[in-house]
């Protein structure tokens, strides 16, 4: 299987990560996979996704090019009707495609998840230009999620920056994205 087939390239390819719990419930969250000559993640233990990994031992990546998509999993529980089941993992119904890796804990490093590929779908081809507004929409929601574990400043700034790009060069899609992120944000903020 070429990873690069399902959009999977070297260097840090941004995914929406499908695990289930042991009781059966699905979860959808954002995370980087590695690929610099071998596969992995880096996965938090504090984290529905690290624990469903470490039950499971599979995780599905789902190649989405929707940035609302994106902020929703990383900062709350899709609804179960967005998921689809795959070899008895949940997949996402609108990714493009989707890969089913087996997890490995690494010997020495709990936070560092070996992946290995075992089966993909390709839904569906698109021929889609780089946008911006998509692109700063993923990068504000790494930051709003790093922002929430360490309440450092900085990140706060640096989605100020990103809701910027999103304004100039975002679609609807990406606007939308940028406002519940913000939404959520606020909410978090004040409750702080």
């Amino acid at each position: 299987m070429k990873l690069r087939d399902f959009g999977i390239h070297e260097g840090i390819s941004e995914v929406i990560a499908t695990t289930i719990s042991s009781t059966g419930k699905p979860n959808a969250a954002p995370i980087g996979i590695i690929s610099d000559g071998k596969m992995y993640a880096i996965i938090y233990p504090n984290t529905h996704t690290y624990s469903n990994i470490k039950a499971t031992k599979k995780l599905v990546a789902n190649i989405v090019s929707d940035a609302l998509l994106f902020v929703l999993s990383a900062l709350g529980d899709l609804d179960e009707k967005e998921f689809y089941t795959v070899d008895e993992m949940p997949a996402l119904r609108y990714a493009d495609a989707w890969v089913l890796f087996e997890c490995e804990k690494d010997g020495q490093d709990d936070t560092l998840i070996h992946l290995h590929p075992t089966k993909g779908k390709i839904l569906r081809k698109r021929v889609r230009a780089i946008n911006r507004g998509t692109n700063a929409v993923i990068e504000a929601t790494i930051h709003a999620t790093r922002y929430l574990a360490t309440k450092d400043e900085k990140y706060l700034e640096w989605i100020a920056h990103y809701e910027e790009i999103v304004k100039k060069c975002g679609g609807a899609r990406e606007k939308e994205a940028m406002k519940k992120l913000k939404e959520f944000l606020r909410g978090r903020y004040e409750e702080s």
